[in-house]
């Protein structure tokens, strides 16, 4: 049984690397918030973010992956554009964690066995699951001499994006890339816990500092470096 379990794995292992169809790499980048608090600008990285990245290339039109990618967020209505936002002198620091599946769509045919076909736009969609801390307290008023506290909340998001991807040498790959994450809640950057404890009620402006009535959006720009194994690359079908 162990001698037959071991032949199956190495039947297994060696069809994925003559498919050729795998790839794995690492994000660079930065992300931005698009919220209640700071720049509202929709690409704004200047905060740094990075992850892991898999992909499997269905075909040289279609490549499904996985990411897991860790963002930080620096929030501050100092370098919002308008003086109202600004006037709630509103600075924090958050930090996500996200996990997302999806898919790429080529503008080309992507194959680096084939040399006009090493380079494509192309367009990204998917799912994402994130992990991210807000603020809590069980105090009226948050003050210096109050704790505030943190807790974990979690929530999807619908990633989109834009890339390009080019190979780098032989079976080294990189990728131009920026998404855009649409969450469904309205609490990363803790808008409803600043508006209730750190905005006094006496402050003419402050029904304008939180917007409900719409959900966070942040956004992911960097560069992607992967490596592809297996024969010929990128295809899961031969070319006739």
């Amino acid at each position: 049984m162990v001698k037959k379990n071991i032949i199956w794995i190495f039947v297994v292992f060696s069809s994925l690397l003559n498919a050729q169809v795998n790839e794995v790499g690492i994000w660079l980048g930065g992300s931005n918030l698009i919220g209640d608090v700071g720049a509202t600008l929709f690409i704004n990285p200047k905060s740094a973010a990075g992850g892991l990245l898999y992909k499997y290339n269905k075909n040289p039109r279609i490549a499904y992956r996985i990411g897991l990618t860790n963002l930080t967020l620096d929030l501050n209505d100092a370098e919002a554009r308008n003086e109202i936002q600004q006037s709630f002198q509103v600075a924090l620091q958050k930090t996500i964690t996200e996990l997302s599946v999806g898919i790429e769509f080529n503008f080309f045919e992507y194959n680096l066995a084939i040399r006009k076909q090493h380079h494509t736009p192309y367009l990204f969609l998917g799912l994402a699951a994130l992990q991210y801390k807000i603020a809590q307290s069980t105090s009226v008023l948050v003050s210096q001499d109050n704790r505030v506290n943190y807790e974990n909340e979690r929530s999807l998001a619908i990633p989109f994006g834009i890339g390009y991807k080019r190979q780098l040498f032989r079976n080294i790959a990189f990728a131009i890339e920026t998404r855009w994450q649409y969450a469904f809640k309205d609490n990363i950057d803790d808008s409803s816990f600043i508006a209730e404890n750190l905005i006094p009620n006496t402050f003419s402006e402050k029904a304008k500092f939180n917007n409900n009535t719409t959900n966070d959006w942040y956004n992911f720009t960097g560069i992607s470096l992967v490596y592809t194994f297996g024969r010929p690359a990128c295809y899961t079908t031969s070319k006739h």
